[in-house]
């Protein structure tokens, strides 16, 4: 895989789910301009949501989270209109729409961290919650404030999100998670000998004690001050200030770093480090730490389950989608002509298409492996014509292939599971207003 492969492939996978999810409406199917953190659009992208749809960026279920954030104050990454931004490849957005249910539902952290962490009961960590985002602790350990009140998850050090639990040992511990998604650094950061003599000074006094949490004799921190490792070292800092201060009653503070194992891009971002500790981010990190227990990589993959996250959440995520069919008419282009229709209840189909390459499929699970399925929006009226006699949604299939047409063709048209196949003579639709009487 080229350092670059991953965040491509996940583009993709984006856009086809913005093709083909019926949770989204036509216009915001649309490519759109990345809209920047300074309001500005950048580019062009079929992975950006138009701007007016960048809240549906959430996934059904999880836009409590817009009021979540405005109660706790909380900025979103590139955001509009105090909602998310409209990228689809936000790892803060991917955060919450993987852990926004588990807000209120603390079995969903047992099944998803579980197997990670010794859980015997999720503690409210902050009231009617079980989990919270942006996490920066009661106190300003590093004086990034300034001596004002700092702001969650803007210029501080901030955890993505953050939950509390007791072990089976009766010890109150504190989960903190970092989200990483499509990120890589890769630009060498051009030193600003002010800037960072403030961050050493913030950060040196800990990143030096001996008692701390890093092995400062391997790295000289002037070299810490890129990213990742700015990130890796402050978030750790910060756990073991916490764990020191005993913050929330938690007696231990681990660090949750999600990240796919497959972004190499990630791993390389060794901007200026001589790879005598490692080749890669986590080989240097591992050398970093004095207790390894206390930070912990989890595979993102984790979260491509129904019973932690959702079947919205799969579907959009996972490299394969969910395979599922929803409710409705789904499309297949080609050239971009409708070639093939289909209109998919919970236990049978209707199939018509043009003569293609589509295979004619003859089940739902061939069906549900087709390639490049678009999801088809039905007016109101489409919708009360289509659930009525099935001949009726065999006509609607008919005339939205048959659209697609330049020449004469012949349709072919089938139900499942009866199996039964109809070859229909079709010609293109007709333009008729130049003749007489229309």
């Amino acid at each position: 895989m080229t350092l670059d492969e991953y965040a491509t492939g996940q583009q993709a996978i984006a856009s086809a789910w913005k093709k083909r999810t019926p949770t989204l409406l036509g216009f915001a199917r649309e490519s759109a301009p990345w809209i920047n953190q300074d309001g500005s659009p950048v580019g062009f992208y079929t992975h950006c949501l138009p701007r007016e749809s960048a809240a549906s960026n959430l996934l059904p279920g999880n836009h409590g989270a817009i009021g979540l954030f405005a109660e706790l104050e909380i900025p979103w990454h590139c955001g509009i209109n105090e909602g998310p931004g409209n990228n689809l490849l936000s790892s803060q957005v991917q955060c919450v729409n993987a852990l926004m249910p588990m807000v209120n539902d603390p079995q969903r952290i047992i099944r998803a961290f579980g197997d990670l962490l010794d859980i015997a009961e999720v503690l409210e960590i902050e009231p009617n919650r079980y989990l919270t985002f942006e996490y920066i602790g009661p106190t300003d350990y590093f004086n990034e404030g300034a001596g004002q009140p700092r702001v969650r998850g803007a210029k501080c050090t901030s955890l993505d999100a953050a939950f509390l639990y007791s072990t089976s040992a009766g010890t109150t511990e504190l989960a903190l998670i970092e989200w990483k998604y499509t990120e890589k650094y890769n630009r060498m950061r051009k030193p600003n000998i002010r800037y960072d003599q403030t961050r050493i000074n913030r950060y040196g006094p800990d990143y030096h004690d001996p008692s701390g949490p890093l092995r400062s004799d391997l790295i000289d921190i002037k070299w810490m001050l890129d990213e990742p490792f700015y990130q890796l070292m402050r978030q750790q800092l910060l756990a073991w200030r916490l764990e020191q201060d005993r913050a929330e009653g938690a007696a231990v503070v681990r660090i949750l770093h999600v990240l796919p194992p497959t972004n190499d891009a990630y791993q390389a971002s060794l901007v200026r480090h001589d790879r005598q500790l490692g080749d890669s981010v986590d080989a240097v990190w591992s050398k970093l730490l004095h207790s390894p227990d206390r930070f912990i990589h989890v595979n993102p993959e984790v979260f491509l389950d129904e019973s932690i996250t959702s079947w919205d959440y799969i579907d959009r995520y996972s490299p394969a989608d969910t395979h599922d069919l929803p409710w409705g008419v789904a499309v297949w282009r080609r050239d971009g002509r409708i070639v093939a229709a289909a209109y998919v209840e919970e236990d049978s189909f209707e199939w018509c298409q043009s003569r293609t390459t589509i295979e004619r499929p003859t089940d739902r699970t061939q069906l549900a492996a087709i390639p490049d399925r678009e999801y088809f929006a039905l007016a109101d009226d489409e919708r009360t014509m289509i659930v009525g006699p099935r001949q009726f949604a065999r006509a609607f299939l008919r005339a939205v292939v048959a659209t697609g047409l330049t020449q004469p063709d012949t349709l072919t048209c089938c139900s499942w599971p009866n199996n039964t196949e109809e070859l229909i003579s079709a010609w293109p639709p007709l333009e008729l207003g130049f003749r007489n009487g229309f």
